[in-house]
């Protein structure tokens, strides 16, 4: 049996196939930027990213460290900087405060009171200090120094052994010549007044001591104070050399240095 014969309809010309497509609407634009507006579309699939995921810019850096860090390292160093300056400065000023301090008390006039041996009444020469017992406290009588007088002082027998001064473990001998004197150009050293031949011996070794040389060789004492201080201001002379002894009226005496420590 023969297939049916298909029978198709009436073949459409160009003019109506193109009048047909001129009826047929174009579908609306579709916008991506907007898939919210249509659920369900083909751009579902964007995700729109919220302010916080949106990738923030690196903050800035200063020597490697961040802003805010950098300037509290900044305020730390300057006020380490500045506390140093001031203690500097104020441990200056107090330096130079106490220099100038020490500078006026080593300029400052010094005062001496010298305390001297009363003799007891009726007696000459230079005996013990009479003291006063008040209340359990003992006391000193201090007096005006003597310009006049003579000072008790037993030469022959001083002269018969040399007479020794003892600093420490250092010591100087000296040998007495009684009413002498070594009277030359610029013999003496200095002049004062003492009130024992021992004193001034002591002087001179002490002077020696001071000076680390034995630059005082001799001394004069001369124990008449009326005589010697109106005219030489002293008593008690010290000699950088020794010439030939000279005779003297007055009791007095002359020692040379026979020995002393070497320095």
């Amino acid at each position: 049996m023969d297939a049916p014969e298909v029978v198709s309809g009436p073949v459409k010309s160009l003019s109506y196939i193109f009048r047909r497509q001129g009826r047929i609407q174009t579908p609306p634009p579709v916008h991506p930027q907007h898939p919210r507006d249509r659920p369900g579309s083909m751009y579902e699939f964007y995700i729109s990213k919220t302010k916080e995921e949106v990738e923030r810019p690196p903050e800035p850096m200063v020597w490697g460290l961040r802003r805010p860090t950098f300037i509290l390292v900044v305020s730390l160093a300057l006020v380490i900087l500045i506390a140093a300056i001031g203690g500097g400065v104020g441990g200056s000023m107090a330096a130079a405060n106490a220099r100038r301090e020490a500078a006026s008390d080593s300029t400052a006039p010094m005062t001496t009171t010298t305390i001297m041996m009363i003799p007891p009444s009726g007696q000459s020469g230079l005996g013990p200090t009479p003291t006063t017992e008040v209340g359990g406290t003992v006391t000193a009588a201090a007096i005006t120094v003597p310009k006049q007088g003579v000072i008790s002082f037993d030469c022959g027998r001083i002269s018969m052994n040399r007479q020794v001064v003892t600093f420490g473990t250092s010591s100087w001998g000296f040998d007495v010549s009684c009413m002498m004197d070594y009277v030359g150009p610029g013999v003496d050293i200095t002049g004062m007044t003492t009130y024992a031949f021992d004193d001034c011996i002591r002087a001179c070794a002490m002077f020696n001591k001071f000076a680390r040389n034995n630059t005082c060789v001799g001394v004069h004492f001369n124990a008449n104070l009326t005589t010697v201080i109106p005219m030489r201001h002293g008593n008690c002379f010290l000699k950088s050399y020794l010439p030939q002894m000279s005779a003297v009226q007055d009791l007095a005496a002359a020692a040379s240095l026979a020995y002393s420590p070497q320095f």
